[in-house]
């Protein structure tokens, strides 16, 4: 997703060429004395926020209950520093810049950032963002990683300021830099691109609006719930829907995500190509589910045969619509161009479908992968 014009970072940094940027994040990481940085929630996520911090030359402190927390919280935070050294992102052999303290007000204490993972229940939430809110000055921004709920719903309770409680979601920190943001304030997404990319050197996308489960993890569930429903109604086995994710995924990866293969590798490269592919599939999405549904109940003999005759009968009109008088094809349409423009964007024709072509050469050719089982 692109940020919607009202919520394009303005800083000079985040206007920068990718290589640029690179270069300015590498030289402004140490350049001055480190400002210190709240971790409120410390399990697997909250421990990777602290290690990454405090890899690019922040100092952390992370807010626990007691001292059995705190050996969970040095333990998470040292595993996922591991992770960042074979990564090549922490220099030093241990987190040394990470401490702990025992309550909010003193975590918060001179903090420039407050970043808050607490387990994703919304009343435990708002109530922790609460006390942060009531705990740092005016201008700290706190950034909740929420995977759900929004940041609208999480600062309801918040009595100082509310609008500065902001989404930022990462996938996993220790293993990947993404992370997604969303601000109502312009200038709070800003100083979110700063410190995210410029200090972290974070993938960030700013969203155009709340919505659940954001991008990534609405994306997740999408799949995760497609995939548990293959496995458990018998289409395929958990090894099987892996191994169909996983070439799905290293197309998506090969071409930098779904515009670039919807228009250019199934569309060939125009819109009313993957419009037509697109139409097709959504129209027979009835026909295709129930044809499935009678199959395994009733199986392939005459009453199954007949059920799948008489539902072929049933949507024969709707097959009948041709061109642009489908209204699925308007409907495909509106949806799908969007890709369309970012295909454009990426260079389009015969010599993106060749960078493509080269990276998933590459990925076919990377035999220096481990495997995952023994």
């Amino acid at each position: 997703l692109k940020a919607r014009a009202d919520h394009e970072p303005t800083t000079a940094v985040a206007a920068m060429p990718p290589a640029a940027r690179s270069a300015a994040r590498t030289s402004s990481l140490y350049a001055s004395p480190p400002d210190r940085i709240a971790i409120i929630g410390t399990g697997v996520i909250g421990a990777s926020w602290a290690a990454l911090f405090a890899a690019r030359g922040f100092d952390v402190v992370g807010m626990v209950r007691n001292e059995h927390e705190a050996k969970l919280f040095a333990a998470a935070a040292s595993e996922a520093w591991v992770r960042l050294r074979a990564r090549g992102i922490a220099r030093e052999a241990a987190p040394t810049r990470i401490r702990h303290v025992f309550s909010i007000e003193e975590c918060c204490a001179g903090a420039v950032y407050v970043q808050e993972s607490v387990p994703e229940n919304l009343r435990l939430k708002q109530q922790v963002v609460a006390q942060i809110d009531a705990a740092c000055p005016r201008g700290v921004l706190i950034g909740t990683s929420s995977s759900f709920l929004s940041a609208s719903l999480i600062s309801l309770s918040c009595a100082v300021d509310p609008s500065r409680v902001v989404t930022v979601h990462p996938s996993l920190p220790a293993w990947d830099n993404f992370v997604e943001v969303f601000s109502s304030e312009p200038s709070h997404v800003a100083r979110l691109v700063d410190l995210l990319d410029c200090q972290l050197g974070m993938d960030v996308v700013p969203l155009g609006r709340e919505s659940h489960g954001h991008v990534l993890n609405a994306m997740l569930l999408s799949l995760a719930t497609t995939s548990a429903l293959l496995i458990r109604s018998g289409v395929c086995s958990a090894a099987e829907a892996d191994r169909a994710a996983s070439h799905m995924g290293k197309l998506m990866y090969a071409g930098g995500g779904g515009s670039a293969n919807y228009v250019g590798l199934i569309g060939g490269g125009k819109l009313d190509g993957v419009v037509a592919i697109a139409t097709d599939g959504y129209t027979n999405v009835p026909l295709g589910m129930l044809g499935s549904a009678v199959t395994a109940v009733f199986g392939h003999g005459l009453l199954g045969r007949a059920l799948l005759w008489l539902l072929q009968l049933l949507h024969a009109p709707l097959s009948l619509l041709e061109g642009w008088l489908h209204p699925m094809r308007a409907i495909q349409t509106y949806f799908l161009s969007p890709c369309l423009d970012e295909y454009r964007r990426l260079g389009g024709g015969d010599a993106l479908c060749h960078r493509i072509l080269q990276r998933v050469i590459a990925l076919d050719s990377a035999d220096n992968l481990p495997p995952l089982s023994d």
